[in-house]
């Protein structure tokens, strides 16, 4: 009767708690590595939230601004006449942005405030509750804020130290690091920022974006098209944030990859051992069993006297080691402990 005895299988369940924790210990390598990967991937596209959001294919800036955040653009508020105007162009608006720091029971929040036309690009782009601002009192505030700090429609907020009424809760606009964007209308946002003759910059809508930028451009214009906007903001945020997060994912993969090569490791030694000890039988076996090699025919192999007392003293001490181990491991287990303990 023959059968197969699962070394393998039993040798890895030998020790369960061993066993526990090598997979405990991958899963969280690869549960860490797929964590601080998925931040630096969110942290990437919500840097480019409101270029990718705001519904424009061209952005004009103020020259020498290269992104909608890092760098405060100021322009005149004629600018959006001349944008306008120009061939091309479908539709020009005016946005009025900045950080501003709200007050929600005796704590600071930084929110990024956006002014725009009623009805026009730029404000809100899903809007979950009530509905977008038409009046210079109304704002609506990211639904992440709101949840934060217990607000709803229709509850009062003070921005700046002017009164505005919550009158909608936009959704999926938290930007860079959770900072939620906050919409009133751009004559609110001019008077909060007490620029009434300027924007920050101006929104283009174009069948030809190609075309319209280049004869804006060709008036002395700065203008970004809508993968430039987006890419400047995201790299000017990558590049202050980007240094500890690659950081951090770097020192995830490196104890992931660790953890990962021991068990590895452990698991390609005992296969080793396993294969190891396959030759060793398939030696022995080719030694002590199977036919007569023809080459030792004729020579006499049969144990002498001789070959008989130099091995019977080992026989004798193998087996007495065998049944009486205990004085030799006397002899041996100090050193073993002062080795391992």
């Amino acid at each position: 009767m023959t059968g197969t005895v699962p070394l393998a299988r039993r040798n890895l369940l030998a020790d369960r708690r061993r066993l526990a924790a090598s997979v405990a210990g991958v899963g969280l390598a690869v549960m860490l590595i797929l964590l601080l990967d998925g931040m630096w991937t969110g942290v990437r596209a919500q840097s480019r939230l409101y270029a990718d959001r705001a519904g424009a294919d061209l952005f004009v800036l103020q020259p020498g601004v290269s992104d909608l955040i890092a760098g405060e653009s100021v322009l005149p508020a004629s600018t959006v006449d001349t944008v306008a105007g120009t061939p091309g162009v479908t539709w020009a608006t005016p946005v009025q942005s900045t950080y501003v720091i709200l007050e929600f029971h005796a704590k600071k929040v930084a929110t990024y405030l956006v002014g725009s036309v009623p009805g026009q690009a730029g404000g809100p782009w899903v809007v979950a509750e009530g509905r977008t601002v038409r009046t210079g009192g109304e704002i609506v505030v990211d639904s992440l804020l709101a949840r934060r700090h217990g607000l709803d429609v229709g509850d009062r907020m003070a921005v700046m130290g002017q009164p505005f009424r919550i009158v909608g809760i936009s959704r999926e606009s938290s930007g860079f690091m959770g900072v939620g964007y906050v919409f009133v209308t751009h004559d609110a946002a001019a008077r909060l920022l007490g620029a009434a003759s300027t924007t920050s910059y101006v929104l283009v809508g174009t069948a030809d974006p190609g075309g319209a930028r280049q004869r804006l451009t060709a008036q002395g214009l700065n203008v970004l098209t809508k993968e430039q906007a987006g890419s400047n903001t995201q790299d000017f945020f990558t590049g202050v944030f980007g240094g500890p997060l690659r950081l951090m994912v770097a020192v995830a993969f490196a104890a992931g990859t660790l953890v990962i090569a021991l068990t590895a490791y452990t698991a390609v030694a005992m296969i080793g051992l396993l294969i190891t000890g396959a030759y060793i039988l398939k030696a022995v076996g080719s030694v002590l069993h199977g036919p007569l090699n023809e080459a030792w025919a004729q020579h006499k192999l049969e144990i002498n006297r001789r070959e008989v007392l130099a091995i019977a003293p080992l026989m004798v001490l193998m087996l007495f080691i065998g049944v009486w181990p205990a004085w030799i491991l006397r002899v041996i287990e100090p050193t073993v402990l002062r080795l391992f303990g």
